[in-house]
């Protein structure tokens, strides 16, 4: 049972939902998530928010530009679901500018938030689409505690992660409308996990796993000039798709909160919570999906910087509209950087790993992708013995074998093992080379 929360905690929260929302309305997945887990899962709560604490923190050291390796599951149904390879190369190079303030609508930024704009210096690194196609419907129900993880497993309709520690998975699929029973009540555009002290994470919850972790982004705002419309709830025209919610996600994923710090979803706001950077101005909710540069809804609650400003409704962390977004702060980018750093610093280990390769023995995979057997030439003759693993979708290693000194060639059976992504990790005292290895059936 993967549920993360009991419809215990629902019934809790249903009847200001339903009170908040007389409209259907779109939604980030993460403002529903965090408040549910938050109850249900206090220590889990806790270990975010001490990793959040951790992040503020400011590391010493040379600034470098850090990198993510992706893999992008694409999980469809219809032909419009099934997005292409450009499309999906064009967000990655969304993803590229916005978070290295390399984005062409950087002007746009109001002459007061210019000086606390700030470049996260993050690269993302396509690794590989894998397609999955599928029969699953993919609804967020809120009386069952669901949140799609079905996505995310092959068995269940979707598609296997991929070594969540080292890789940042990117789930697109079709999410159906939310609903609270019967009743539809809006539309998730995404989610993301925020890293955590997995260690603290209490025993039995059926909280998030490893293989849960990443981000899932409904298909119609993925990519910039998506063809597929969203329609806005309440008649009001469709939605801007510029790529900018796998930009809000992906912030995510790396620690951000939203802007408002989340007070007003549920409930009464007075200005009092905080996302937690100090270079954000307060803020009692959401954009509406607008451009409003007359929202300043927190009037002398909390001086910023002993200014009165207005919301940040430029800010990647809003609900704006995504042609009015286009700016991280200087604080929520070292908090970025000291998640990269910090518990998510797996994600760099690969890229590591990739450098190392240049003065290891150097192997090559065939055929690729495989349906079972694979064979291996190393292209010089190795020197000293090596380790060959073969590491599954979650990074678990599934095969090993020791390859002696001299060999050139060697041959894998690999029926046994799943569909999906693999790392072929070849490993000696002269260096590490990985090789990505498709199993497709």
């Amino acid at each position: 049972m993967r549920n993360f929360f009991p419809a215990l905690i629902v019934s809790m929260l249903l009847p200001s939902l339903l009170a908040a929302q007389s409209t259907p309305r779109l939604f980030c997945g993460n403002e529903l998530f965090s408040e549910m887990v938050a109850t249900q899962y206090p220590e889990w709560a806790q270990s975010i928010e001490k990793t959040f604490e951790q992040a503020k923190l400011t590391q010493a050291g040379q600034r470098t530009t850090l990198t993510i390796p992706v893999v992008v599951h694409v999980v469809w149904n219809l032909p419009e679901e099934n997005l292409s390879d450009e499309l999906i190369e064009a967000q990655i190079q969304v993803l590229n500018e916005d978070f290295n303030r390399m984005n062409a609508d950087t002007g746009n930024l109001r002459s007061m938030f210019e000086w606390v704009a700030g470049s996260a210096d993050i690269e993302f690194e396509l690794v590989t689409i894998l397609r999955r196609e599928t029969s699953t419907l993919f609804n967020v129900d809120i009386l069952s505690g669901n949140i799609i993880p079905e996505v995310k497993h092959t068995d269940d309709g979707g598609s296997d992660a991929f070594y969540t520690g080292n890789f940042l998975n990117i789930w697109v699929c079709n999410i159906q409308p939310l609903k609270i029973g019967p009743i539809v009540i809006g539309q998730i555009l995404g989610f993301a996990f925020p890293p955590a002290g997995l260690d603290n994470w209490p025993s039995g919850s059926n909280a998030p796993n490893e293989e849960e972790d990443g981000v899932v982004i409904d298909y119609r705002v993925f990519g910039p000039d998506n063809p597929t419309p969203v329609e806005i709830p309440g008649g009001t025209g469709n939605l801007v798709v510029k790529g900018r919610t796998p930009t809000h996600e992906v912030a995510h994923y790396l620690g951000l909160r939203h802007i408002w710090g989340d007070g007003g979803t549920f409930g009464p706001n007075d200005c009092a919570q905080s996302d937690g950077v100090d270079d954000t101005p307060y803020a009692d909710s959401e954009s509406a999906f607008d451009c409003d540069i007359t929202k300043n809804s927190c009037i002398g609650i909390e001086p910023f910087y002993g200014l009165d400003m207005p919301d940040l409704i430029e800010n990647f962390m809003d609900y704006s509209s995504e042609d009015c977004m286009n700016m991280f702060t200087k604080g929520q980018v070292q908090i970025m950087r000291n998640v990269l750093m910090g518990p998510r610093s797996g994600l760099l280990q690969m890229t590591a790993l990739d450098d190392i390769a240049a003065s290891g023995t150097m192997m090559s995979l065939m055929p690729n992708p495989t349906s079972g057997s694979v064979h291996i030439q190393f292209d010089q003759a190795t020197t000293v013995e090596s380790l060959l693993t073969v590491a599954d979708p979650y990074g678990r290693a599934v095969f090993k074998q020791i390859i002696a000194a001299g060999a050139t060639l060697t041959t894998l059976d690999l029926q046994g093992l799943s569909d999906g992504l693999h790392a072929v990790v070849l490993e000696n005292n002269q260096g590490v080379q990985v090789e990505k290895l498709l199993i497709q059936r």
